[in-house]
């Protein structure tokens, strides 16, 4: 399930997100037991509340602009959502776009969007990686009105992640929260009582070895997603370092000569890479820039 990815993935990453985006998975991964890939997130500082934000707010493109309109009338979203609650139509988005592009670890498309990786694979069969399926997932929930976010799941290992994970977070407006939904394994979680949860809750929980719960129609390829691996081993060891892009739009992360941001959420203290500083680079083609932040509160601001 949490395989390398392909060569090409790979350096697209890195040219993009000077290194910070190499989404490969390492195959070590799921040697490692519960204790060794929990111990980096048990031990780390806590986040600050008391930094000063040195970043632009996040932005979340209106659906009703005419490329999130398109998408939305092109797909029937309105009847794939149905009718019911918010929490209800999310989860059946979700589970809609899980079914019409599996993953695979493959060099991403140079158009990344929605409708080209929904296109593609149906008439190629071609795919996705973790990162193309989270784009495509957050440009659906904000066709949909949802105020949505990749967000791109790190180790501490730096610079080479050593392997990593993209999920979304979407704001459920009756619930007054951000939940976490992953694309890649039809997948979102609950605490004991029934509560969904944010990112922030379950990484907490992780760290706390509280209860989590994991939807039992979590899958990959159709064979169901197994709690301890996939969220013990896995994302226990990859919610250390999150980036998100800044501006939250229809075909915001294709590489077509724009200033693209990432905000980054580090621990306090954090060395390697520091906690306060901007990395920015710039090419013929490209400019990104990459704001740091240890407050939590600041990243996870609701829309």
């Amino acid at each position: 399930m949490f395989l390398n990815c392909s060569f090409e993935e790979k350096e697209f990453m890195k040219k993009t997100l000077f290194m910070l985006m190499a989404v490969s998975i390492s195959l070590s991964t799921q040697a490692k037991t519960v204790t060794d890939t929990l111990t980096a997130l048990q031990h780390t500082l806590p986040y600050r509340a008391d930094g000063t934000q040195n970043f632009p707010n996040f932005t979340y493109q209106k659906a009703d602009d005419l490329p999130l309109t398109h998408l939305r009338e092109k797909y029937h979203l309105d009847s794939v959502a149905g009718n019911g609650s918010d929490v209800e139509r999310v989860i059946r988005l979700l589970a809609w776009f899980h079914k019409q592009v599996p993953h695979n670890d493959v060099g991403p498309l140079p158009e990344l969007n929605a409708e080209n990786i929904i296109d593609t694979y149906r008439a190629k069969h071609y795919a996705q990686g973790c990162y193309g399926l989270a784009i495509a997932t957050n440009e659906i929930m904000l066709s949909m009105g949802y105020s949505s976010r990749v967000v791109i799941c790190f180790s501490n290992k730096y610079p080479e992640p050593q392997g990593g994970h993209v999920i979304n977070t979407v704001f459920i407006p009756s619930l007054n929260k951000w939940v976490y939904i992953d694309p890649q394994e039809n997948a979102y979680l609950k605490d004991e009582k029934g509560n969904l949860l944010s990112i922030a809750e379950v990484r907490e929980r992780l760290v706390k070895r509280q209860p989590i719960i994991l939807n039992p129609t979590a899958n990959y390829h159709d064979i169901p997603t197994k709690k301890e691996e996939y969220l013990d081993k896995f994302m226990g060891e990859h919610l250390y370092r999150m980036i998100c892009p800044l501006n939250s739009e229809y075909n915001s992360q294709t590489r077509d000569g724009r200033k693209i941001e990432y905000v980054e959420l580090l621990p306090y203290g954090s060395v390697e890479p520091p906690f306060t500083f901007i990395e920015t680079q710039q090419s013929a083609k490209q400019k990104i820039v990459c704001y740091h932040t240890s407050n939590a509160d600041l990243f996870w601001k609701k829309p």
